[in-house]
């Protein structure tokens, strides 16, 4: 599912400023030509009766060219600073929303921490039941714990200054990883995927972790954000040259129009419920884009309902 928000605001803002500059200056050229036009028709007949007047036209069209630019230029600086403006504001708005949402996700659990904290420092709880209640005091410490660290990672990739490591990285093995590693949750939710992953290799340059990271999130969300028992594949192939993963499942469609690589777009069912952070797709795509790839989700065939695709 393509989306213009998909696209980073300073691409945006870029391309706006080019379709302006080209606009302005063309718009210059052609008042500047116009008046060349009119000078050479008039100069010969000028020059004939009055050579200093030609002089003084000479000087006011070189003026009114030097003029026209000057404007143009202001003109221009005048939109460039009107439109990175907004999209400063643009971003501090994201910024406070992730902000704001982040802390709505970590209110929950942590409420939840100290009343029961609470409760065991006053002795309110019945010995029989402490070991339920540590449990559940653990649980929404991972919980938090998984938030504070998402939102890291999402920052850490939109910094200039972060620096991946690079190497040569097998997809089929990372991918193969990956799965072996949150294979217990999928057969616990009763889902066993279909996997189709060649025995040789197909490479690329890469961060290990940063897209194991990236492919766990895919996988996480097929027993995370789907009801359980549903069918589930993951591929991973060569096509013209191109390395592109799949990852398919026949849970929940995604609604129309809706872009679920933006933070915090998830269903509110599932954040409520401290199923996810809504984070975790926009960190996947971050990763995959900072590789020089793409990952979109499609509609998906042979009984899937929706397949995320990455190529590279």
């Amino acid at each position: 599912m393509k989306n213009k928000k998909q696209q980073s605001g300073m691409t945006r803002l870029g391309r706006k400023m080019v379709v302006w500059f080209l606009v302005i200056t063309v718009m210059a050229g052609t008042v500047s030509n116009i008046m060349e036009f009119i000078f050479d028709s008039f100069a010969p007949t000028v020059i004939e009766k009055d050579k200093q007047l030609v002089l003084v036209l000479i000087f006011l069209v070189i003026a009114a060219e030097i003029l026209i630019y000057v404007a143009s230029g202001f003109v221009f600086f005048l939109l460039t600073k009107k439109n990175i403006r907004q999209e400063s504001e643009r971003q501090i708005q994201e910024k406070n929303l992730i902000y704001a949402a982040i802390a709505h996700d970590l209110k929950t659990p942590m409420t939840s921490v100290q009343g029961f904290a609470k409760a065991l420092a006053e002795g309110r709880v019945k010995p029989e039941e402490q070991p339920e209640i540590f449990e559940i005091i653990c649980r929404k410490s991972e919980s938090m714990n998984e938030m504070v660290n998402t939102l890291f990672e999402y920052a850490k990739l939109g910094t200039e200054h972060f620096k991946p490591h690079m190497e040569r990285v097998n997809l089929c093995t990372l991918v193969r990883n990956s799965i072996a590693e949150n294979y217990t949750e999928l057969e616990e939710h009763g889902i066993e995927p279909d996997i189709v992953i060649p025995d040789g290799e197909i490479t690329i340059n890469g961060d290990i972790n940063e897209l194991k990271r990236a492919f766990a999130n895919l996988i996480v969300n097929i027993y995370r954000h789907n009801p359980d028992g549903i069918k589930a594949g993951i591929t991973v192939s060569e096509e013209n040259g191109r390395a592109v993963i799949r990852i398919s499942d026949s849970g929940n469609e995604i609604p129309d129009g809706m872009n679920i690589f933006e933070p915090f777009v998830t269903e509110n069912a599932s954040r409520t419920a401290g199923q996810g952070t809504g984070l975790g797709l926009a960190v996947t795509k971050r990763v995959i884009e900072l590789h020089g790839g793409s990952i979109t989700v499609e509609k998906g065939t042979n009984g899937y309902t929706k397949t995320f695709v990455i190529r590279f």
